[in-house]
């Protein structure tokens, strides 16, 4: 995992705003490597699981590799080879729904909307981090980019309500949303 990338975006900070806590059950949907998934599981203790998704299996052999290089509790992680539309998580189970990086990259996001109010608590927590629009030297094509007003649009059209908004870091935004009532 890049340490160069903790300097610009510390994921202990973003999950500590978004209210991780001990006991709590969390999807982290296109885990990657596990640059968010690692700290979950460490916020989140012996008494909580995340449920690592990705469709990458190259993706998640370095998550496993990272999670024996950090000495992750391995029953705190679940990890789950998956579209991230159709994860397989039971429904109405998890406390926090956190995806970064990859809403610009889904083809379906209505599908992907569905699944994650399918898995999500009625009080659950939604999180979407991603890259601001404008050029930042690192990350996806400008073009393919949402910009934060863009995301605020997409998440309320899928109902979600944006609750706040927090710092990410140089390159990133971060919604943090509720489900519509």
């Amino acid at each position: 995992m890049s340490t160069a990338r903790k300097e610009w975006q510390n994921p202990d900070v973003i999950l500590k705003a978004i209210g991780v806590e001990r006991g709590m059950i969390v999807a982290d949907l296109g885990c990657g490597p596990g640059f968010f998934t690692i700290p979950f599981v460490s916020m989140v203790g012996a008494s909580g699981l995340v449920y690592a998704v990705d469709a990458d299996p190259i993706m998640l052999r370095y998550l496993q590799e990272n999670i024996i290089k950090f000495s992750v509790e391995q029953k705190s992680v679940q990890i789950v080879r998956a579209d991230v539309s159709q994860t397989g998580i039971p429904a109405k189970s998890v406390n926090i729904a956190f995806f970064a990086n990859i809403l610009h990259d889904i083809q379906d996001r209505r599908l992907f909307f569905e699944e994650v109010k399918r898995i999500c608590k009625p009080t659950a927590v939604v999180v979407d981090v991603d890259w601001k629009k404008a050029q930042t030297g690192d990350g996806p094509p400008l073009d393919i980019r949402l910009s934060e007003e863009e995301a605020k649009r997409l998440l309320t059209a899928n109902r979600f309500d944006v609750v706040k908004q927090i710092e990410a870091g140089p390159h990133h935004y971060t919604l943090v949303c509720k489900l519509a009532s």
